[in-house]
């Protein structure tokens, strides 16, 4: 289990502390952003751990990855969800069934969404009743 990093009274958020965030709530480890971003590892860490900023091409790599947009990670903009809120941490959970649902083959992906729709209709039809 990871450590959890205590913030200081009046420590603004870094850029390595978005890209955690960011990072976490899509359910990513390090080494799947690094996969993703063609950035290593070591070097995801360093940036979460540290704070640093990366090379431009790099900080795109990172954001392309994350589906984010640089201004998001440089703290000019917030990141924004359907709601229009920021992307909660209990989302990662969510995020981590989303991604599993991706990878299963489409005849199983349209039978999780055949369960789904059969739910819905039936507490619609109970909230009816």
């Amino acid at each position: 289990m990871g450590r959890k990093r205590e913030r200081k009274p009046g420590r603004t958020e870094t850029l390595g502390d978005r890209i955690r965030r960011s990072r976490v709530a899509r359910g990513l480890t390090q080494a799947e952003l690094a996969g993703k971003s063609g950035v290593p590892q070591q070097t995801i860490a360093y940036y979460e751990v540290r704070g640093v900023s990366p090379r431009p091409e790099l900080l795109v790599a990172i954001a392309d990855a994350l589906d984010v947009s640089a201004d998001i990670l440089l703290g000019r903009k917030k990141a924004l969800e359907r709601g229009g809120g920021t992307v909660p941490a209990t989302s990662v959970q969510w995020q981590k069934h989303l991604k599993r649902l991706d990878e299963l083959p489409r005849h199983d992906q349209k039978a999780v969404f055949r369960i789904i729709d059969a739910l819905a209709e039936r507490r619609a039809k109970s909230r009816g009743a």
